[in-house]
């Protein structure tokens, strides 16, 4: 009989011997299990809770007990870690529930597990490296490696060595990284201003779509902010999703210390992608700690990740503040009438609510037509050829409200997001992140902004 409010073994944190207990896992996963069964909320979500589903309606009163071990696998691979479960769970420790359940958590847990027991694939070992894909392909050779992922021919030979679905729309490399750029560009800046930022770009704006942050200094650089880019890397998350914590751990700790510097000279870390600002407030307190080998290591690597996390906030919940003091600048010259906006999951995971959407709102003239929906992208699950073909049947809602609403642009705070809704709605051109939407507006139509002056 599970007990299911006995919560001994919802254990998240790796620091604590028992997270690392498969025998606590097991009990674990069977105790969730078996809520979830009597609950079924978020049958809707990803491809976990229907396998899970479907598993304990085959047993007699569904006895969680009789799971097999190729039904738990499944469930735990199906899991992308979009967290909407935890969010909208009523079982959570955020409601204080008796029953403290944390499926997203717990999946994360399972992968940890496996991972240390079995170690991590080639194809997984490749693609949690960004930076390392981003250094290798940004450059002249950028123009090859964009044409291979154009070519049938190159992306059959691409997915029989990597397993990467040869229909998935890939990103594109460029000739220079955002990190070059900004090196250039602020040497020539002299002018200094008020509010000490720091921009996070992450790994993916860095090497993958540079204009993203070189409109967000623009508009930051509007609002009287004086940008920093120091040093940084990936922020760890892939390495966390496929369970290399080693991995993890050098780009956390890589950050920290190139980070921490300009947090203790009272900068805030504005972070492009909701993934990754979420990673740098929630995921590295909890994890940073392993880096140390004594108490007092440990201790003290939180108290950095915690200064961190302290100082970090979503590039538009930054100017959303400004905005509250009544500094944000509103002097738009362009509307780009209506937008439809797509919320990220792992934007409505930090309970910041939609701080891209209030923003575009301000500028008059303007639309806002809400699309709430997974796109399915998930970091690199979409990507892996048996994972494909469901990361689009994930995004389907998304894809069709989206094209159900006849808007003028499209946008979302998700990069990769933004590649799956372009091939699962079929769009011409790829979604525009919100700040990129801002930029433009602040500037006429013959000035490069959108094609209707205020």
């Amino acid at each position: 009989m599970i007990q299911q409010n006995n919560t001994e073994n919802a254990i998240y944190d790796p620091k604590n011997p028992k997270y690392w207990d498969k025998s606590s896992l097991e009990q674990e996963l069977l105790r969730t299990f078996d809520i979830c069964h009597g609950c079924r909320m978020c049958f809707n979500y990803c491809y976990s809770f229907p396998t899970l589903f479907k598993a304990l309606d085959s047993y007699a009163n569904g006895d969680v007990t009789k799971i097999i071990e190729e039904d738990k696998n499944k469930i735990i691979e199906e899991c992308y870690h979009c967290k909407l479960c935890y969010v909208n769970c009523p079982y959570t420790d955020k409601d204080n529930h008796v029953f403290n359940l944390n499926f997203a958590a717990l999946m994360q847990r399972s992968v940890h597990i496996k991972a240390k027991e079995k170690g991590v694939s080639f194809r997984d070992k490749i693609l949690e490296n960004a930076d390392l894909a981003g250094i290798l392909n940004t450059g002249l050779i950028s123009k090859i490696v964009n044409y291979s992922f154009r070519s049938n021919f190159h992306r059959v030979i691409i997915e029989k060595i990597l397993g990467i679905h040869r229909k998935k729309l890939m990103p594109e490399f460029h000739l220079s990284s955002f990190s070059q750029w900004f090196k250039k560009y602020k040497k020539q800046k002299q002018q200094e201003l008020p509010n000490k930022v720091v921009l996070f770009s992450t790994c993916f704006v860095n090497y993958n779509n540079p204009k993203i942050g070189k409109d967000a200094v623009f508009v930051l650089e509007k609002n009287q902010c004086d940008v920093e880019h120091p040093k940084q890397n990936c922020c760890g998350m892939p390495g966390l999703n496929t369970g290399d914590l080693s991995f993890a751990l050098k780009k956390i700790r890589s950050n920290i210390e190139n980070l921490l510097p300009y947090v203790e000279k009272g900068y805030k870390i504005l972070v492009i992608n909701p993934t990754c600002s979420m990673t740098l407030k929630h995921e590295y307190p909890l994890y940073a700690g392993m880096l140390g080998q004594t108490p007092q290591e440990v201790e003290e690597w939180t108290k950095k990740a915690k200064a961190i996390s302290d100082a970090t906030r979503d590039l538009h919940e930054y100017l959303m503040e400004l905005k509250k003091q009544e500094k944000f600048n509103k002097d738009f010259k362009s509307t780009p009438e209506v937008i439809a906006y797509h919320a990220p999951c792992h934007l409505r995971a930090q309970w910041k609510g939609f701080p891209a959407r209030d923003l575009i709102r301000l500028i008059p003239n303007t639309q806002i037509a809400f699309v709430a929906e997974c796109s399915g992208h998930d970091g690199t699950w979409s990507m892996k050829k048996e994972h494909f073909e469901e990361s689009l049947q994930c995004g389907k809602k998304a894809f069709e409200q989206i094209k159900q609403k006849n808007a003028h642009f499209v946008a979302t705070d998700c990069p990769l997001a933004a590649i799956q809704i372009k091939q699962g709605a079929e769009l011409k051109e790829l979604p525009m992140h919100p700040i990129q939407i801002l930029a433009r507006a602040y500037k006429s139509k013959e000035e490069g902004g959108f094609s209707k002056n205020l």
